[in-house]
């Protein structure tokens, strides 16, 4: 897993982070969207613009936790825009609840970008020229990545977060140093094979924050705490645009030609891209991926607006350098190195066959230049950009918005046209919007002109009416003897993304003509059935009046036979 994943469950195709994507690092599989590690450079767009948070930051709060519970001293790297993350309580108590969590000792980055600034300048006074800063781990990426050829471009030297790493480290035998910042490509920099060892974890300013909720920890209610610092002077103003070149004593007029500040990923992207054009004609550029610099990082989420957040670290810079001076007991034995390398890594950008962006093009039916929308909905720049990463395997046809609205629209309309049931759309002031033909045969409208006009001149409006106070289904049983004594259920919805009324009608007429016939048969039968009972009961009653008559005749007859045998005289 990398530096920034998906939460699968909370991505729900709405390609925004892809659209806002400067390298376009996201790869979209079955509807979600990924972040490919190796193409990311960790700016943290994605993050700040995914509407349902489905994009997950590595969280290094449990490898810090595990670090405070070993036996080496373990030393917090603090950046500098900290004043602005924090503005709500003074900086010695943001010291004072570091030391409650079990930190040694907190230091500011600050120290390690003094000694960056002095390497930059030390390049210039070398006659070195075409210089790119090297601070930003997100720009550093974007060009070894994707501008791989301008990697000698690049300043050969750590960024403050490792020199203050190798300044600690000189201070103790043995320690442990955690850097806090607002930046999330911090955490993919010191896994960087040049600078790996040199900082054992990164946590942002939001990590901490959690952190501090979890251990129930009120800053507010805090006695302040000193700071560990060395002699600073502008280091401190590193988070914001020009920092780097002013801590440098380098010229940060407007209208310097020479030396120039460049941020936000775009215009960075812009100048590089440029450049060929340029000829390489200044003597250094300080790149920052976030706009503004640090202070607007990716994590940083502060109530202050960005102007407020850099007159708060203006403000800490030249309040701090003005009480600021060396600790009598300094440590460093000598001054370690500040230098690096940088590597090409370029992303492989394979040519995409023509024929093979026309097969692709065609699977949402474009097959012209002129069906080509170039809307940018699915978050790529045209049409021809979108098809070459499905072809690369970093995205889904399926994903062009406009073609799967028509086909939808296609398909609905086409079930609408081809449904026995009878459809009506109507406004929210029961104005005829659209009738399928099912309904026309019904109501015998064939020819008729009824769209845009009034509902009532069709039906009783009342169920409409209900659906849309309610905005609840309706259904009713409703005859109709002006339609050919028409039996229909009437279905009402209220259709709130298009504010209409949609009304279903069912007809029922040859199913209540079976009923009707169904309870005359039911009738007859009982009538035929009662007759039977009858004549049974009369012929049964008959039966018995004969059996009777005849049985005492028999025993008449027998009663004279027996006194006859026995002798007795037998009258009549």
């Amino acid at each position: 897993m990398g530096v920034i994943s998906t939460i699968e469950a909370r991505c729900r195709d709405c390609y925004k982070c892809i659209r806002n994507c400067p390298v376009k690092a996201i790869r979209v599989s079955l509807g979600h969207a990924e972040v490919v590690d190796e193409r990311c450079i960790k700016d943290g767009r994605c993050v700040l613009v995914c509407p349902q948070d489905a994009k997950k930051i590595q969280n290094d709060l449990p490898r810090v936790q595990e670090l405070l519970q070993g036996e080496d001293p373990v030393v917090v790297s603090l950046a500098p825009s900290f004043v602005a993350a924090f503005s709500e309580v003074t900086e010695g108590q943001i010291v004072a609840a570091l030391k409650k969590l079990g930190f040694q000792e907190v230091r500011e980055t600050a120290e390690g970008a003094e000694w960056v600034a002095r390497e930059h300048a030390r390049l210039l006074d070398e006659g070195k020229r075409n210089i790119i800063s090297s601070s930003c781990p997100a720009i550093n990426a974007l060009i070894y990545k994707y501008y791989p050829q301008y990697v000698s471009y690049l300043a050969p030297v750590v960024s403050p977060m490792v020199a203050h790493a190798r300044l600690i480290r000189q201070e103790y035998e043995k320690v442990k140093v955690v850097f806090i910042g607002p930046c999330i490509a911090k955490k993919a920099e010191i896994e960087e094979e040049e600078v790996k060892g040199e900082v054992d974890a990164v946590l942002t300013f939001e990590e901490l924050k959690t952190w501090f909720q979890e251990e129930n920890i009120s800053l507010s209610a805090l006695e302040e705490e000193e700071m560990g610092l060395s002699s600073v002077e502008w280091g401190r103003a590193f988070p914001v645009e020009g920092g780097l070149l002013k801590t440098a004593s380098l010229d940060t007029g407007i209208l310097s030609k020479e030396v120039m500040v460049i941020t936000g990923i775009d215009r960075c992207r812009q100048f590089l891209d440029d450049l060929k054009d340029t000829k390489g004609d200044f003597e250094m550029v300080e790149m920052m991926s976030c706009e503004g610099g640090c202070i607007d990082g990716p994590v940083l989420r502060s109530s202050l607006s960005p102007y407020e957040r850099r007159k708060k670290v203006i403000d800490y810079t030249e309040k701090a350098k003005m009480v600021s001076n060396p600790p009598p007991e300094k440590k460093i034995i000598s001054v370690p190195t500040f230098s690096r390398n940088f590597a090409p890594h370029p992303i492989p950008q394979p040519e995409v066959p023509e024929e093979e962006i026309k097969r692709i093009l065609s699977l949402t039916s474009k097959f012209s230049p002129q069906d080509e929308l170039n809307c940018g909905a699915c978050g790529y720049n045209t049409c021809r950009e979108k098809a070459q990463a499905v072809y690369q395997g970093m995205a889904e046809a399926e994903m062009c918005i406009p073609f799967m609205r028509a086909r939808a629209e296609s398909f609905s309309s086409f079930l609408i046209a081809v449904t026995p049931n009878g459809i009506v759309l109507v406004d929210e002031n029961l104005r005829i919007v659209d009738i399928n033909p099912a309904l026309r045969r019904m109501f015998g409208l064939t020819g008729k002109l009824v769209v845009g006009g009034k509902l009532d001149q069709l039906t009783d409006p009342s169920p409409f009416v209900e659906a849309l106070r309610t905005k609840k289904m309706v259904t009713r049983e409703v005859f109709y003897s002006q339609y050919q004594n028409l039996y229909v259920q009437l279905s009402v919805f209220y259709l709130e993304k298009s504010q209409l009324l949609m009304g279903v009608f069912v007809d029922l007429t040859k199913e209540k003509e079976r009923e009707v016939l169904m309870e005359q048969i039911k009738e007859e039968t009982l009538e035929k059935a009662q007759q039977v009972i009858n004549n049974q009961m009369r012929v049964a009653q008959e039966i018995a009046s004969l059996l009777g008559e005849t049985t005492a005749e028999t025993k008449v007859l027998l009663d004279k036979l027996m006194k006859i045998l026995r002798g007795e005289s037998v009258e009549g």
